[in-house]
């Protein structure tokens, strides 16, 4: 193999693992961006609904996303209390029993409720070990 290859090759890895790395760094920013706005809006929510309202979010989210509508149909559709409470629910019934899920959209909600409660607890006990440090 001459040098000429040995550098094509070379720069062709350097790019996709570039490439890589940008785009894990652009996905981290804009899911954390993505929990903190949601963490703002759970905090309106009852507690003993939250995980629903959670899994509504995330769901709405994916959807919105998938279907490349406008973001004022999901509000509108927050606005309406009949649809929310028969929504929550629905995500109610599916927190209980989530091995009968087939959809492939409240599968991924459901990975994102995951990754969203392993974020809040981190974020929780940072909040708390500053409070600490502050404290002492």
């Amino acid at each position: 193999m001459n040098i000429i290859n040995v550098f094509t090759v070379g720069a062709i890895l350097g790019l996709l693992i570039s490439g890589g790395a940008a785009f894990y760094y652009y996905r981290k920013r804009n899911l954390e961006k993505f929990f903190n706005q949601i963490y703002e809006e759970v905090k309106k929510v009852p507690k003993q609904k939250k995980n629903s309202f959670l899994l509504l979010m995330f769901k709405e989210s994916l959807s919105a996303s998938i279907n490349k509508s406008n973001t004022n149909s999901f509000a509108n559709k927050l606005q309406n209390r009949k649809y929310l409470d028969f929504q929550l629910a629905q995500m109610s019934n599916i927190l209980k029993d989530s091995s009968k899920v087939q959809d492939k959209l409240i599968k991924r909600s459901l990975n994102l409720l995951k990754d969203y409660q392993t974020w809040e607890k981190a974020r929780i006990s940072k909040d708390t070990k500053v409070a600490q440090d502050k404290a002492s």
